[in-house]
């Protein structure tokens, strides 16, 4: 009997054999393939254990309510719109979806604090809280359990990690980080009533990109199309690239590689010494150590 590995291997070889036949077939091969990047599943991406495996949709370019779910009925044409970083294509059948062209937006510090304010939902405000804390994908945060944080050493162990099929990994690769003194008593209070063995309640990830988008058009955020749950990893990264963390350091605590860290996170020098103020506000003595 396959394993869910061989299942999603086996899909993904299909895909890919799908998207060459309508190369092949295509009259404007050359522009076929300029848009291709936007619609193929992308092969770093693979089950994590027994739970729902990453089905490529970020790093594919996929941006829509359900980041992360793959269609495999997207059209291969994308149009402009009024948005020079944001395109949309048609489904067979007939929905739209949005692709986001740059995926490197990230909260300020400011805008965060703005964010935060105007979200009253517990439910939501405990999501965003983990997200942007730990810099988790959503995967990640939401298979986050109670026996997974040590409060006496004030860690936190990721085990449901994505798994980098492409790098030769079949296995995920657990990661242990610190966490902020005062983050932790807010998952005291997230875990109190729960067992060793339970989950911490998250909510979709189809219902917290509804919600960020809504509060993001509330506050006034102009390209609030540019944000999505992802955006809080990149957030998190790039306040600690701010503080001049150790590279290697973020690495190992966003499971990213150096070439990734790279190629996704900006400068320590676009942030003032406002925003690093900020940023030690938020982030608490994860910044400054314990």
């Amino acid at each position: 009997m396959l394993d869910n590995f061989q299942i999603e291997l086996i899909r993904r070889r299909k895909k890919q054999q799908f998207i060459k036949m309508c190369i092949d077939d295509d009259n404007s091969p050359q522009e076929t393939k300029s848009n291709l990047h936007f619609n193929q599943v992308d092969s770093n991406s693979s089950p994590v254990g027994n739970h729902s495996p990453y089905k490529g949709g970020r790093e594919a370019g996929f941006d829509s309510q359900t980041e992360g779910y793959s269609r495999p009925n997207h059209s291969l044409e994308l149009q402009d719109t009024e948005h020079a970083e944001l395109k949309v294509g048609i489904q067979k059948n007939g929905k739209k979806y949005s692709v986001r062209t740059n995926r490197k937006r990230f909260f300020f510090p400011s805008e965060w604090k703005l964010f935060w304010g105007a979200l009253q939902n517990p439910n939501q405000r405990r999501c965003f809280d983990i997200l942007i804390n730990t810099g988790a994908r959503y995967n990640e945060a939401k298979n986050i359990k109670k026996e997974d944080i040590d409060f006496e050493r004030g860690t936190l162990t990721i085990k449901v990690a994505k798994i980098k099929a492409k790098k030769g990994q079949r296995f995920p690769d657990p990661r242990t980080f610190k966490l902020s003194s005062q983050f932790l008593e807010n998952l005291k209070g997230y875990t109190e009533h729960l067992k060793d063995n339970d989950t911490i309640p998250f909510l979709t990830n189809s219902a917290l990109n509804l919600a960020l988008k809504k509060i993001l058009g509330k506050i006034g955020i102009k390209d609030k199309f540019m944000f999505s749950v992802h955006n809080l990893r990149k957030t998190h990264g790039n306040w600690l690239v701010a503080h001049d963390v150790n590279i290697a350091n973020i690495c190992k605590r966003l499971g990213h590689d150096y070439n990734t860290f790279l190629g996704s996170y900006a400068s320590a020098d676009i942030f003032d010494d406002k925003d690093r103020d900020e940023i030690k506000e938020i982030l608490g003595d994860l910044i400054n150590g314990r």
